[in-house]
C-alpha cells in the first residue's frame, strides 16, 4: 500500500470501514431524492407546472451529480487496481478468468 496516493488509501479505508446494510444506504440516500419527489407529487396534485419543473430539474441535477461522483470514484479504483496488479507482477493486459458462482 505504500505506492498508493493518500486519496487512494483513504478511498480503500472508507470502503472497508463501511458496514451499512442496503436499507441504511437507501435511507441515507432518500434524504436527497424524497423531498424533490414529494414536491413533484404536490405539483401534480395542485397542477402547478412550476413545482413539477423545479422537482424535475432538482432530480436531474442529483442524477448528474451522482454520475460525476461515480466517474471520479471509478478513476480512483482503476488507479488502485492498476498499481496492485503491477505490484503483484501479473501482466496488466492479461484477461482474468471469471469467478464462477457457488451455484454452478
Amino acid at each position: 500500500m505504500q505506492n498508493l496516493t493518500p486519496e487512494e488509501q483513504a478511498t480503500i479505508s472508507r470502503y472497508l470501514a463501511d458496514r451499512r446494510s442496503r436499507a441504511d444506504i437507501f435511507l441515507h440516500s432518500a434524504i436527497y431524492f424524497v423531498p424533490s419527489l414529494l414536491f413533484g407529487l404536490y405539483g401534480m396534485w395542485k397542477w402547478d407546472i412550476g413545482a413539477m419543473a423545479l422537482a424535475y430539474v432538482v432530480l436531474v441535477g442529483l442524477v448528474v451529480y451522482l454520475i460525476l461522483q461515480q466517474a471520479r470514484t471509478s478513476l480512483i479504483w482503476r488507479s488502485v487496481i492498476r498499481k496492485l496488479v503491477k505490484a503483484s507482477g501479473m501482466p496488466s493486459g492479461m484477461s482474468a478468468k471469471p469467478i464462477s458462482s457457488p451455484s454452478e
